[in-house]
């Protein structure tokens, strides 16, 4: 128990400080969008490429770590849409954005930060594979769906919309940090001692600057949205998705590594992405995706650690 504690606490502290300082004027909520961006265009690419550039390929992809993620995102995904639409009789947008809170992660702003806690070697493989199914595969699924909900495709439109996805993919810059460290990985290329110390000291910064801006970010959210939905999205998120996919690795992959196995369904425990209400916000639901991701983070404290104490038995 002791090292589960040594694991969250720290965590959901820096969160706590960043919700306490944005609160009191240190940080202002304007400063947070820069904040952000440092971390995604900067910190966050440096963290991956430092770690993985390094690293034979055959050590980064692997299909039956990505397989079971995948499944156990879109697990969670299918269930919140189908109990929304058919039990709650919820509208198709509002389902649509749900179900998209229910699988996609924070893996970057959270999960990274709970792994580099919880592993004495960090599986950094593990993290580079879970972004790669979010962002080629999960994200771009859940915006065509609230898109399609939206009343916005056609056969025409279906086609205009894949577009600005498929570069707003390409553009990610944590996906470009993931793609450059496979290149130096596949032809064994090197950086000079300088700059791998550079992007060691700037990628040293990505873990508590992250966490210190989902606590701003939550300053002013209320939970007065509808509790059943926000409930909906919560279980969804974190008891279904982790449930799932432990399910599937124990039953269909035995003999994967350990520590994969234990990574995949951390990963998949962990919190919404933090710009669930910027998406929601665009068809007018802002309210409810802050009170989801405010629920969903308070709450993680109690689930992660549940799943760090219960992964340890695999």
């Amino acid at each position: 128990m002791n090292l589960i504690l040594s694991t969250t606490a720290p965590i959901f502290l820096l969160i706590f400080i960043g919700h306490i300082a944005t609160r009191g004027g240190i940080i202002p909520q304007s400063a947070l969008p820069g904040m952000s961006k440092f971390v995604l265009f900067l910190a966050l690419p440096a963290l991956i490429f430092s770690k993985l550039s390094s690293m034979p390929i055959s050590t980064i992809i692997n299909l039956e770590f990505m397989g079971v993620y995948a499944i156990g995102c879109f697990g969670a995904l299918i269930l919140s849409l189908l109990f929304s639409l058919y039990i709650s009789k919820t509208p198709a947008l509002l389902s649509s954005i749900k179900s998209l809170g229910s699988a996609q992660p924070n893996s970057a702003f959270i999960g990274l930060p709970v792994m580099l806690q919880f592993f004495e070697t960090p599986v950094t493989q593990a993290f580079a594979m879970v972004l790669l199914v979010e962002n080629i595969l999960l994200f771009p699924l859940g915006l065509a769906m609230i898109e399609m909900a939206n009343q916005r495709s056609s056969a025409a439109t279906s086609l205009a919309m894949l577009k600005p996805i498929v570069s707003k993919v390409a553009k990610n810059p944590i996906i470009l940090g993931v793609f450059c460290s496979v290149i130096f990985s596949v032809f064994n290329l090197q950086l000079p001692d300088f700059a791998n110390q550079s992007l060691n000291l700037l990628g040293a910064g990505a873990t508590p600057l992250a966490l210190i801006i989902i606590g701003g970010s939550l300053v002013g959210v209320s939970v007065r949205a509808n509790i059943p939905d926000i409930a909906l999205v919560s279980i969804c998120k974190l008891i279904i998705a982790p449930s799932i996919t432990a399910l599937t690795v124990i039953l269909a992959f035995p003999d994967m590594q350990l520590q994969l196995k234990q990574a995949v369904i951390l990963f998949a425990a962990i919190p919404m992405f933090s710009t669930f209400p910027i998406i929601g916000g665009q068809y007018g639901y802002q309210g409810f995706c802050s009170a989801a991701l405010l629920a969903t983070t308070v709450l993680a404290f109690f689930s992660v650690s549940t799943v760090l104490y219960l992964i340890q038995f695999l």
